[in-house]
């Protein structure tokens, strides 16, 4: 039996399909591990060709009705690329995919990932609005922009305001010590965007050096679900439903990278040269650590990113597990509210 059966209720009942088309990027962001100037993968050709795997996965896909597709690179709208029909090729594997499922109850959407670096925004913009795509966004306080890159990102963010689905965030110490520390800009994002922060994936030279230890998170998501409750990586600490999915997408998802390959387990464990986390060992040893079977939380637990989980050099500097004291944490706010 696969552990995906023992916890089958946990698993995501959409789908989630992770393509990373290329890796060339004009940023080089400190905790990114791809070759920057890399153009591999970069041409009609290779890109439309990561279609037909696409298409079979999603018929053979019994489980799901809802099909997110996430196109990323590297940054797939630098101008160098728009300038040369890449949003041509970009819609021509869309229109590929969606023309090839054949249950038409399957609905099927198409996410850009984006750093919002660029300058030929009128031609985005109409792209996106033409197909009705979807677009998330990067954003970090440290580590992803430097001034003038800086300065661009908060132009577009203004430009592309309508379409701006989400706004992704690494979960990097240094990333929590400037939230913690006050940042107006994050703030202004809050307001404004719905937020997700993921998990810091150890997959750089010296992650320790950015991975927070365990105070830390706790510390952080503290913070997260009272001040920034709508944070989409808090839902299950501040929702009160009895039962909740798990937020990583492991067991129901795809990922392809920019040469076509398929690697097991999950999207961050691409990037991560740790065997162990492409297998379901990485699940079956965080579900045994923390007894999460027994935990009184655990139907609402979002469970947590296993490949960080399994990282050995994270500082475990509490005595239990950061989202059982978070859920602690809320739910004594609540009890002290109720009296």
């Amino acid at each position: 039996m696969s552990i995906y059966d023992l916890i089958d209720q946990k698993v995501i009942d959409y789908a989630e399909i992770v393509i990373c088309l290329f890796d060339h990027c004009n940023l080089n962001c400190i905790f990114c591990p791809q070759i920057h100037d890399d153009i591999s993968g970069a041409s009609r050709k290779e890109i439309l060709e990561k279609a037909p795997a696409v298409i079979e996965w999603i018929n053979n896909n019994s489980r799901s009705k809802y099909f997110k597709i996430h196109l990323m690179g590297g940054e797939l709208f630098q101008d160098r690329w728009t300038d040369n029909r890449f949003l041509d090729y970009y819609d021509e594997f869309a229109n590929s995919v969606k023309s090839g499922i054949t249950d038409k109850d399957k609905n099927v959407v198409i996410n850009f990932v984006s750093n919002l670096v660029f300058d030929n925004t009128s031609t985005v913009i109409h792209f996106l609005n033409k197909n009705k795509y979807s677009l998330s966004v990067s954003y970090d306080p440290v580590g992803r922009f430097n001034t003038n890159q800086r300065k661009t990102f908060i132009r577009n963010v203004e430009l592309f305001k309508d379409n701006i689905s989400m706004i992704s965030m690494q979960m990097t110490k240094q990333n929590i010590h400037a939230v913690l520390n006050g940042d107006a800009y994050f703030d202004y994002l809050y307001d404004n965007f719905l937020i997700d922060w993921d998990s810091f994936i150890p997959a750089i030279d010296d992650s320790e050096k950015l991975m927070p230890k365990e105070s830390e998170l706790l510390e952080f998501y503290k913070l997260l679900v009272t001040k920034y409750p709508k944070c989409l990586n808090v839902d299950h600490f501040v929702n009160q439903k009895e039962q909740n999915k798990m937020t990583c997408t492991r067991g129901n998802n795809l990922t392809i990278l920019k040469d076509g390959t398929i690697p097991p387990g999950c999207s961050s464990s691409l990037f991560v040269n740790d065997n162990a986390s492409k297998t379901e060992d990485v699940v079956i040893n965080f579900l045994d650590k923390y007894n999460c079977f027994e935990c009184e939380f655990y139907k609402r637990c979002p469970l947590t990113c296993f490949v960080k989980a399994n990282y050995s050099k994270i500082v475990e500097d509490i005595d239990d597990c950061v989202f059982k004291e978070t859920f602690k944490y809320i739910d004594s706010i609540h009890q002290s509210a109720a009296r």
